[in-house]
């Protein structure tokens, strides 16, 4: 027979949640201060358990949990489809068109008392019968649904409509009122229209033709200003052919460019303008020597502009 051997059965070690500190020892002070010992504290003693530690704060449980709210669907459902359209004259909540769509058997025939499938028949009869009734109160109930859900949403959208009409034609509130922002009087007038009559009501014509004559102006210059673009949009680049003769036109082609002669005139290189820039012969007039030019008798050019502008006043056109 074998001995026992003793088994010793230890329980795993718990780690507590929170270790209570020993309270503090009283402090004895010297005999010239034997008075009591106060702290200056309302802390509680020390935790054994650090700030890394979940339950260093303690958070306090409500008595009825909690649940997680269910999910948001995101996405949309599609429309149902409209199972009362036909293309009958008697909608399918009718009872005609009831009548027609579960028409019972005109002969219904009862297998003999010999039928082997006899079972399966009256199965199938039965379950026959029992699609039509099913036919006629789902087709009934389903209509039932739609008026009540139709009903329901009519009602809804006439209680948004009357309330939201309700907020926008309500007086402002006290406190909108009082601390609204400081506006003239004139202003205000003029935003809830109801300015007073002008104190001076003999002006009254002088401005409006005064107004007028301005709007005239500013409506003939409109049309000078469309008649000008209308009448050089022969000028303008269209495409790419248009494009190419532009910048031939202006900086020449690969073989002929364009050039500076001594006075500073471009032109084609062939011509002597051989310059490679507008400063390969003088520098340019200034203010001074244009005014010289002018007062001089050299404005032939001014001349020229002011007669072009003369004629197109006179005809109606553009030069």
């Amino acid at each position: 027979m074998r001995p026992r051997i003793p088994v010793r059965v230890t329980m795993p070690r718990q780690t507590p949640v929170r270790l209570t500190m020993p309270r503090r020892m009283p402090v004895r002070l010297p005999a010239p201060h034997a008075h009591a010992a106060r702290t200056f504290t309302s802390t509680p003693a020390a935790r054994a358990l650090g700030p890394a530690s979940p339950n260093y704060i303690d958070v306090p449980t409500p008595l009825q949990p909690t649940f997680a709210l269910a999910p948001v669907v995101k996405g949309h459902l599609p429309v149902p489809r409209d199972v009362f359209k036909t293309r009958s004259a008697h909608p399918k909540h009718s009872d005609v068109f009831i009548a027609r769509s579960t028409k019972p058997p005109q002969d219904p025939k009862a297998p003999g008392p010999h039928s082997k499938d006899a079972p399966y028949r009256l199965y199938k009869q039965r379950l026959a019968a029992s699609r039509r009734a099913a036919l006629r109160q789902g087709v009934q109930e389903l209509h039932a649904r739609k008026v009540d859900t139709l009903a329901a949403f009519q009602a809804k959208l006439v209680a948004t409509y009357a309330d939201k009409r309700a907020r926008a034609f309500a007086p402002p509130r006290a406190t909108d009122v009082l601390t609204a922002t400081s506006l003239q009087k004139g202003l205000r007038d003029f935003l809830a229209s109801s300015l007073p009559p002008s104190a001076q009501p003999a002006r009254l014509p002088q401005r409006t033709a005064a107004y007028r004559r301005r709007m005239a102006t500013v409506q003939a210059t409109r049309a000078s200003r469309l008649h000008g673009l209308y009448v050089k949009a022969r000028e303008f680049i269209v495409d790419e052919d248009h494009l190419h003769e532009a910048i031939e036109h202006e900086f020449g082609t690969e073989d002929q460019p364009v050039g500076w002669d001594a006075r500073g005139i471009m032109g084609p290189r062939a011509d002597g303008h051989e310059g490679l820039s507008a400063f390969h012969g003088p520098l340019p007039e200034g203010t001074a020597d244009k005014v010289r030019k002018l007062r001089g008798g050299e404005g032939v050019g001014l001349a020229s502009d002011r007669l072009r502008k003369v004629a197109e006043e006179l005809t109606g056109g553009k030069m």
